[in-house]
């Protein structure tokens, strides 16, 4: 498969050639988000050199989608991320007339924590929730 790679400021990961890419910092923290052309897609890949508790960050990113969503049902989940361990929930919510999945995973290295936020609508193509997984499997730490 063709893809595009993000890798800059210790940070690797792959994401479709057809995606869009846009790059936040803000203080420690930088932000890169990745979106289908149509918007029924997309991954946030956030790395924050503070290197707070994966835990803690997994949890505020679900309490601030329970918060939004209010039918929101979550799944706890452990997997492996390249080498590192991630926590992390999926989700599954409904939004602007359409089912929504998303899932949230959080690991730390040494170097900085890292928070993998990825959402996907059942109106998008069969292979979006691969897609949006490819991403979040894909990120490496590179320095």
């Amino acid at each position: 498969m063709n893809v595009q790679i993000y890798d800059e400021d210790g940070v690797r990961f792959e994401y479709p050639p057809h995606w869009e890419l846009e790059v936040t910092d803000v203080d420690e923290v930088r932000t890169v988000a990745v979106q289908d052309p149509d918007g029924l897609g997309f991954a946030l890949i956030t790395s924050d050199e503070s290197c707070p508790d994966p835990a803690e960050v997994a949890e505020s990113a679900l309490e601030a989608m329970r918060d939004e969503y209010a039918d929101l049902e979550s799944t706890p989940v452990l997997e492996a991320i390249g080498d590192h361990a991630a926590t992390g929930h999926d989700l599954e919510f409904f939004a602007l007339d359409m089912t929504n999945s998303a899932l949230i995973r959080c690991f730390r290295t040494p170097r900085r924590t890292f928070l993998a936020f990825g959402q996907w609508s059942d109106l998008g193509p069969d292979e979006l929730a691969d897609l949006v997984r490819d991403v979040v499997h894909s990120i490496v730490e590179t320095e």
